[in-house]
């Protein structure tokens, strides 16, 4: 039904819409392509902030598996009880202090060994 309108049509409005029809065609190509083209960097974007934050989130997991065995031996110490070692000693905070950087240094030297730092 289109052509017949088209038809019906003087030569230079005839023209005249041709050109209209291929730069409106012209512009939708242009406007998919632009589309496409902001669907990939929103998709590269997402990636690379993606993979920053499972970096930041791997170093605090790290932190924290190193944090954990001396937070461990202060909650130890820390308790009112009876029988606690060290309790009689006089350098009892130097062997606790000792015992917490042992446990992260060992932590540490496990985690190496097992291939943890390898980024």
């Amino acid at each position: 039904m289109p052509e017949q309108e088209a038809d019906g049509l003087k030569p230079p409005l005839r023209i005249a819409a041709g050109r209209i029809a291929q730069r409106l065609d012209a512009l939708d190509h242009e406007i998919v392509a632009l589309r496409e083209r902001t669907r990939l960097l929103q998709e590269e974007i997402t990636a690379l902030t993606a993979e920053e934050t499972n970096r930041h989130l791997y170093v605090l997991s790290i932190l924290t598996t190193l944090v954990l065995p001396p937070t461990l031996v202060t909650g130890i110490f820390g308790m009112n009880t009876k029988g606690l070692p060290f309790t009689d000693n006089e350098n009892a905070f130097l062997w606790a202090s000792a015992l917490m950087v042992g446990s992260a240094i060992a932590v540490y030297l496990l985690m190496r060994r097992v291939g943890v730092f390898k980024l």
